[in-house]
């Protein structure tokens, strides 16, 4: 680990691969991420905690997702993060790992992949003409794009 100490920064935005999605954290330095860990072990949700790196990456690449214009200092962002350490109310589609990094951030709670879900589902007509655009964007946990007519 000590190869990515001298790489990373505390307050970067590691992402993690998984079977079919990324999973986030925030690094604090000295091998420790803090993260939402939800489904990262498995079907139990589990809360926000500190872990250690090979947890955190469960032996899968990892790298550092860059924020050029962030709300939050890094120092600040892991204060937040910690404001919220043994929060245990994870939602796949309204509040995971990604909203929570994004909210230590930005202040906004938000996920590109649960936002790239509904939009896939939407254009394949997939949700039967029975959901309207306010539906579709709480569903998507209140991000940028809406739907004008019902679907």
């Amino acid at each position: 680990m000590g190869f990515f100490d001298k790489q990373l920064q505390a307050g970067d935005h590691l992402v993690t691969e998984r079977l079919g999605y990324t999973h986030h954290g925030i690094y604090l330095g000295r091998n420790k991420v803090i993260h939402y860990s939800g489904l990262a072990a498995g079907l139990r949700a589990g809360p926000v905690e500190i872990t250690d790196w090979d947890n955190f990456s469960q032996g899968k690449r990892t790298y550092v997702k860059q924020h050029h214009s962030r709300m939050f200092s890094r120092r600040q962002t892991i204060k937040r993060a910690r404001s919220r350490l043994s929060e245990d109310k994870y939602n796949l589609l309204l509040n995971n790992c990604e909203h929570f990094i994004n909210w230590c951030i930005y202040g906004k709670s938000r996920s590109e992949q649960v936002s790239k879900v509904a939009i896939y589902l939407v254009s394949q007509g997939l949700f039967g003409g029975t959901i309207s655009s306010f539906s579709l964007i709480r569903v998507v946990g209140k991000t940028a794009f809406r739907v004008s007519k019902n679907l």
